[in-house]
């Protein structure tokens, strides 16, 4: 193997290090992403939970009947 040869090869292995490493890099932020999205849904899924069972206490005692329920007076 000439020294031209190896010194090619000694390039795309460097090159292809840089890449590895740009890569790691990439995932590392994609995983921080995900962590804080999943962190985001769990919060929001309680807090419709809790939206939830809040409206089903309320019961209908809260609800307007059709009769009852008129138009704004700007219709």
């Amino acid at each position: 193997m000439s020294n031209t040869e190896t010194q090619a090869l000694e390039e795309k292995l460097i090159d292809l290090e840089i890449r590895l490493t740009h890569q790691e890099d990439h995932i590392q932020s994609l995983d921080k992403v995900i962590y804080e999205q999943d962190q985001l849904i769990t919060a929001l899924t309680k807090k419709v939970k809790q939206l939830d069972s809040k409206l089903l206490t309320m019961g209908e005692e809260n609800i307007l009947s059709a009769a009852e329920d008129k138009p704004p007076p700007h219709y």
